[in-house]
C-alpha cells in the first residue's frame, strides 16, 4: 500500500514513448461521477417538461437518448467533481510534449465543453446519436485514430478490452483490481490508486443522521400526556421516529441532487458525498427511493393518520427546498410549521388530544429559531456589503424585520406557555405542584433570549438546535426545566 501511495505521487509516462498519446476516458476516471446520470437528474430537476419530451429517444438506445439529454441541459462542465490525481498527470504529460485527447461515451458536446473549459486536451471524441462510443466501439475509433499506438487511462470492465490493445495502461480508481490480469497479459500498467474512502461514513454524513436529533420532538406528547412509562407507546413512537427519520433523510438526499451545481461552487457544501463524488448520484437516487419505501410503508403499518402527516410533511419539506425558501417571512413560517408536526405526529401515534396551546407555542418558538438564522446571513451580508443574500428571500437591509420579527415570536411563544400554565384546568389534574411547571417559561425565554442575543453578534455559527446540542449552557437550562417537570409531577 505504502509503495502504491508513492506511485500515485510522481506517477508520471515516462517509460513510454512519447510518440503515443494519452488518451483518457470521462465518467469514472477524469471525473468521478458518471455524466449520463448527472445529466438525467439535472434535467429532471430543472428541465422536467423537456426531459418528459425527450422520452420517445429512450427507446431508440443510449447514444440517441445520451444526444437528447444533452440538448435538453448540457452538463455544466465548472460543476463537475473531477479527479485531481488525473488532471495532474494530464498537465505532466502535457509538459513533457504527448499529446493528450479524451475519449469517451458521453455525448460529444458534453466532451467539447469538457476540454474548452480545462484545456490542455488536443481533442475529443464523444458519442454521437447512432453511435455509442464504448469499450469495443471505442477501441476500433482509437486503433483506427491513433494505428502507431497509445496509452488509455480508464476504470471499468468495459475498458478491459482497451487496455488489452493499448500500448500502455493507467489504472484509475476502481480500475486498479484489473492490474494483476492486465499485467499477466503482458500489458505495460501504471496505477492511479483509489482515494481512501469512508463509506460508513459519507452515508452518515450524507442521511444527515445528526439532523435526526429534531425528530425527538416526536416523543414530546408522551411525556406532556403522562404516558412516557407505558411500553407500548415508547416502542410505537419509536418505530414511528426511525420511519420518519428514513423519510427527512431521502429529502436530504432529494435536496443534494437537485442542488449539485449551487452545492459544489459553495465553500463548504462541495464536501457533500455527492457533491465531491464520493457517492454517486444514481446511488444516492436509489438509496432515497429505498427510504421513502421503507419509511412510509412503516408509517402505513403503525397508523393511517400517523402516514398522512408524515406525507404532508415531505410534500411541505419538498416544496420550502424548490421554492418557499426564497420567499421571505414565509419561509420561517413552514419552518416552524414542519416542527410543529412533528409534535403532530407524536400525538396521532398514541391517539392523544389535539393541544392547541402546545401547536401554538411551538409555530412562534420555531419560527423565532429559524428568523434568528435568518438574522445571522442578513447581518454577516450587511456588514461584508454584499447587495443580496444567495438562495434567499432576504436583502442585507432586512435583518431590522428579522429581528423585530424573531423577538415578537419568541415573546408570543412565553407568553403562550405562561397563559396555558395560569389557564389550562388540565396543569392542576395531571401535576400535584404545578407551581414548579413556571421554571420552563423562565427557562425559555432566557434561552431565546441569549440565542437572540448571539445571533446579533454574529456569534451563531450552527442552526440554533444543532448549536444547542453542543452548547453546555443549552443543556443546562434544559436539565432544569427537565428537573421542575419532575418535581411539578
Amino acid at each position: 500500500m505504502k509503495q502504491r501511495r508513492n506511485e500515485m505521487k510522481v506517477l508520471d509516462l515516462d517509460c513510454f514513448d512519447r510518440k503515443l498519446p494519452l488518451i483518457c476516458d470521462l465518467d469514472g476516471t477524469l471525473i468521478k461521477s458518471d455524466s449520463l446520470h448527472e445529466n438525467l437528474f439535472d434535467a429532471f430537476f430543472h428541465s422536467p417538461r423537456q426531459l418528459l419530451r425527450t422520452i420517445p429517444n429512450w427507446f431508440k438506445g443510449r447514444p440517441a437518448l445520451k444526444e437528447a439529454l444533452a440538448k435538453v441541459r448540457s452538463v455544466e462542465p465548472q460543476a463537475l467533481p473531477y479527479r485531481e490525481q488525473m488532471l495532474e498527470l494530464i498537465r505532466r504529460a502535457r509538459s513533457a510534449g504527448r499529446e493528450t485527447y479524451l475519449v469517451t461515451a458521453a455525448d460529444q458536446s458534453i466532451a467539447d465543453d469538457i476540454i474548452s473549459h480545462l484545456g490542455g486536451f488536443d481533442g475529443a471524441k464523444g458519442s454521437s446519436g447512432s453511435l455509442n462510443l464504448k469499450s469495443r466501439r471505442k477501441l476500433h475509433w482509437l486503433q483506427e485514430s491513433f494505428p502507431e499506438g497509445f496509452i488509455y487511462a480508464g476504470d471499468s470492465a468495459a475498458d478491459l478490452p482497451i487496455w488489452e490493445a493499448a500500448s500502455g495502461a493507467v489504472l484509475v480508481g476502481d480500475g486498479v483490481k484489473f492490474e494483476s490480469k492486465l499485467r499477466e497479459a503482458g500489458v505495460e500498467v501504471r496505477t492511479l490508486s483509489p482515494e481512501k474512502r469512508h463509506p460508513v461514513k459519507d452515508w452518515l454524513s450524507e442521511l444527515r443522521i445528526h439532523q435526526w436529533s429534531k425528530n425527538v420532538l416526536i416523543f414530546v406528547p408522551l411525556f406532556l400526556g403522562r404516558i412516557a412509562d407505558d411500553f407500548h407507546a415508547v416502542l410505537k413512537t419509536t418505530f414511528g421516529f426511525l420511519a420518519f427519520g428514513l423519510i427527512v433523510s431521502a429529502t436530504y438526499i432529494i435536496n443534494d441532487l437537485a442542488d449539485l451545481e449551487a452545492d459544489r461552487a459553495h465553500a463548504t457544501k462541495r464536501f457533500r458525498a455527492i457533491a465531491a463524488g464520493r457517492i454517486s448520484v444514481m446511488n444516492g437516487f436509489l438509496a432515497c427511493l429505498v427510504m421513502l419505501a421503507t419509511g412510509i410503508g412503516t408509517a402505513l403499518l403503525l397508523d393511517h393518520q400517523f402516514a398522512l402527516v408524515a406525507s404532508v410533511y415531505l410534500a411541505l419539506t419538498l416544496a420550502y427546498s424548490f421554492r418557499l425558501k426564497r420567499v421571505a417571512l414565509l419561509d420561517v413560517t413552514v419552518i416552524g410549521a414542519l416542527f410543529t408536526l412533528r409534535i403532530v405526529m407524536g400525538q396521532v401515534l398514541n391517539g392523544l388530544a389535539f393541544s392547541p396551546w402546545l401547536f401554538s407555542f411551538s409555530v412562534m418558538f420555531f419560527i423565532s429559531l429559524a428568523l434568528a438564522k435568518r438574522h445571522v446571513e442578513a447581518m454577516r451580508a450587511c456588514s461584508n456589503g454584499k447587495d443580496t443574500i444567495e438562495g434567499r428571500g432576504y436583502l442585507p437591509g432586512d435583518w431590522p424585520l428579522t429581528l423585530g420579527h424573531g423577538l415578537a415570536s419568541a415573546s408570543a411563544s412565553i407568553v403562550i406557555m405562561l397563559l396555558f400554565l395560569a389557564l389550562e384546568p388540565r396543569v392542576t389534574h395531571l401535576y400535584h405542584n404545578p407551581a414548579w411547571l413556571y421554571v420552563a417559561p423562565l427557562g425559555v425565554s432566557i434561552w431565546l433570549q441569549r440565542i437572540w442575543l448571539l445571533s446579533h453578534r454574529m456569534e451563531l455559527h450552527d442552526d440554533p438546535i444543532v448549536f444547542a446540542l453542543n452548547d453546555k449552557t443549552s443543556w443546562f437550562i434544559g436539565a432544569l426545566i427537565a428537573s421542575a417537570f419532575v418535581m411539578a409531577m
